[in-house]
């Protein structure tokens, strides 16, 4: 596993707003953990996340009801947005100045874990009743090295948003069952009518988890055994990026250079505003923003990602939406555990909440949020079409960082025509190869 020095290369600036809650007056205690503390003494908490303003606001309106329980604790907010996030999370742990509560993305539990122990085990915290989480999830997810690093905040199914109203207009039946080889058709016939139309994105973050899903696909494995050997062959491999290629040539994505200027932000890409791509593979989660960005009165719907009609698993990823974790280095162990309990299980704060963070993972908060109608039906239709069709987990070291960029790298070079599918196969195969030699030492 990559050691914590590994993660940090140098920080990446991001605004995050700071806040201090003011206290606001004792309140009842809950079965859930949102009681008043039971010391009374003054504790400060920093708590860091990343979302949309209504997430922002929610969490907000969360942490004042806890304060209204506790007034004797005051939670510091700080909370911006996606770009940079990461890198700015793994500087702080790295460097001991990171907040005592962390929303983290799943994929970096495990570099995070590796080597140095930056993040509180769960495993055996009094405070934490582990039984309100599907143990299957709990494992495949937020577990590493036998330690439970951080908890689901929710559940999210990966997904195709169609503009609905476009697809109708141009003639694409969204609700199909979507191929490899029919996006390329669709895309070819769209594209041909007019330029200036492009099925959906294709900046390197969702190209690299389509390259990922049809090998998976391919192989029922992540892409990279735990072995750390690879799962695929040379052929799979030249496979995949054939329909990369032909995906930038025939229309499917937006291209290149103009797609990878809207990275993570795709909401904010002007072919999506102004209706000039049909699609957005994403996470479910995200079904809000994408559908704000749309014109008035423009319908989102969503389908699942495309398959081969062979396929040895489903298409859809399914994990935590984010996981909220502790600092190992906090001074306010007890006081953190309290809050984070609070956040995922206590009803009021859970109705408050709402779907921020895609469908809550505790039951009895999801059946809260259900019975206040706060639980965007958008939403829990593309996690349960998602959970009908999942794809195979990925492990901790095919989520590795350092791969990952090396199969974006790969990407973008066959994206601008700099290697043929097979030099790619191999040029994959071998940076893959030699990087998990350095890994496993």
């Amino acid at each position: 596993m990559t050691k914590a020095k590994k993660l940090v290369s140098s920080a990446v600036a991001i605004s995050l707003i700071s806040t201090s809650l003011a206290a606001c007056g004792a309140g009842s205690q809950t079965s859930q953990g949102g009681g008043a503390s039971d010391s009374g003494k003054p504790v400060t908490l920093r708590f860091a996340w990343w979302g949309s303003d209504a997430r922002h606001k929610a969490t907000l309106d969360a942490i004042n009801l806890y304060k209204q329980k506790n007034p004797n604790v005051t939670i510091e907010a700080e909370y911006g947005g996606f770009d940079g996030y990461d890198q700015k999370m793994k500087t702080q742990l790295a460097g001991g100045t990171a907040a005592d509560i962390l929303q983290l993305d799943q994929p970096w539990l495990a570099e995070l874990s590796g080597g140095n122990e930056l993040l509180l085990d769960l495993n055996s915290q009094k405070t934490i009743d582990l039984k309100n989480f599907d143990a299957t999830y709990v494992k495949d997810y937020v577990t590493y090295n036998n330690k439970v690093v951080g908890l689901p905040m929710g559940t999210n199914g990966r997904t195709v948003f169609f503009n609905k109203t476009l697809a109708d207009k141009v003639g694409i039946k969204y609700d199909q069952n979507w191929t490899w080889d029919s996006l390329l058709e669709e895309a070819k016939k769209l594209h041909d009518k007019d330029s200036k139309m492009y099925l959906m994105n294709g900046d390197l973050g969702v190209t690299n988890i389509m390259l990922m899903s049809m090998l998976k696909q391919r192989t029922n494995e992540p892409m990279v055994k735990d072995d750390y050997t690879l799962s695929f062959t040379k052929a799979q491999a030249a496979e995949a990026y054939t329909w990369i290629q032909k995906a930038y040539q025939n229309g499917v994505f937006q291209p290149l250079g103009e797609a990878q200027l809207f990275s993570k932000k795709t909401d904010q890409n002007p072919k999506w505003i102004n209706q000039e791509f049909v699609a957005i593979e994403g996470w479910s989660s995200e079904f809000p923003k994408f559908q704000e960005s749309l014109p008035k009165g423009t319908e989102l719907v969503t389908a699942l990602p495309a398959a081969f009609s062979d396929a040895k698993t489903g298409p859809a990823a399914i994990r935590p939406s984010m996981v909220i974790s502790v600092n190992k280095k906090t001074e306010n162990q007890e006081e953190a555990l309290k809050f984070v309990n609070f956040l995922l299980t206590d009803p009021e704060a859970a109705k408050l909440l709402g779907d921020v963070r895609a469908v809550p993972a505790v039951e009895a908060a999801k059946n809260a949020v259900v019975e206040a109608n706060k639980l965007d039906k958008n939403i829990s239709n593309a996690v349960d079409l998602a959970s009908k069709k999942p794809a195979v987990p990925d492990n901790a070291i095919t989520q590795n960082s350092q791969l990952s960029d090396i199969s974006q790298d790969i990407i973008q070079k066959v994206a601008f025509n700099k290697l043929t599918p097979d030099q790619a196969a191999d040029e994959l195969i071998k940076r893959y190869t030699d990087k998990l030699k350095e890994l496993k030492k």
